[in-house]
């Protein structure tokens, strides 16, 4: 039997005191669950591919926020515990399998346990983000909401040959002008690809994006780039660049 570390909060904070406007999340930073299960190499495999997180995406998010001195939020749990990118009553919020692996800890899962979940991971979460942009608000500051995540280069037969995808849905004209920057880097971009926000395939960034009237937008990055040891510095290095230009003007 094995258990993943323990924590008294289901998310990470850095630079909370920080009223730089932008904002960070990261909500599939991580591969852990916070529970027993037997290890079998199976859930193994699952929770360390891209069915349980989001790889390199909390690495580039801490240190866009070191870089720019701004808050950055990220999930503690995995997504296969409960993806904190899915509304409350999405089916796949709690999955039951990811692809052909039964999760043993949501085996059977009922509303009771689903409604527990939510109160104690999901809910906290959100709280967090909207205090971190309350902080701002109340002082004037109207930041930028930016989502952090990163997609694996093949799904099933699709392929998926460029290195960053710009998600929006209310602000296509932003997320053009950070592409345009990205794209001065040397980086390939699209936008809404390889998921779309147009499709609601933004939750977070939008639920409190549109809660709060503030511009929004979802990083999403190629995990082929993270073969290379420094990609996670060269990356950060130019989306801080990117959104330090687009907060500003």
């Amino acid at each position: 039997m094995r258990k993943r570390a323990g924590a008294t909060r289901p998310f990470v904070t850095v630079h909370p005191r920080s009223l730089f406007p932008v904002v960070l999340t990261c909500e599939h930073a991580s591969g852990d669950v916070p529970v027993r299960f037997r290890a079998t190499r199976a859930l193994e495999q699952v929770l360390a591919s891209h069915w349980g997180w989001d790889p390199g995406a909390w690495d580039v998010t801490r240190r866009v926020a070191r870089i720019l001195g701004t808050s950055a939020v990220a999930g503690r749990w995995s997504r296969l515990w409960l993806d904190l990118n899915r509304a409350p009553g999405d089916p796949t919020m709690v999955r039951e399998r990811a692809g052909e692996v039964t999760l043993p800890w949501n085996r059977r899962i009922g509303p009771d346990r689903i409604e527990r979940r939510v109160l104690s991971v999901h809910a906290p979460y959100h709280a967090e983000v909207d205090r971190l942009i309350l902080r701002r608000v109340l002082r004037g500051i109207r930041p930028l909401l930016f989502a952090v995540h990163s997609f694996t280069p093949v799904l099933g037969r699709e392929r998926r040959p460029f290195d960053i995808g710009v998600l929006f849905a209310r602000h296509a004209s932003l997320a053009r002008a950070l592409g345009l920057l990205l794209k001065k880097d040397g980086l390939s971009v699209r936008y809404n690809e390889p998921y779309s926000g147009l499709a609601g395939m933004m939750y977070s960034a939008e639920r409190h994006g549109s809660h709060h009237g503030l511009p929004c937008l979802e990083l999403e990055m190629n995990q082929a780039l993270f073969r290379d040891p420094a990609a996670g510095r060269l990356l950060a290095r130019s989306v801080a660049r990117a959104l330090r230009a687009t907060s500003s003007s």
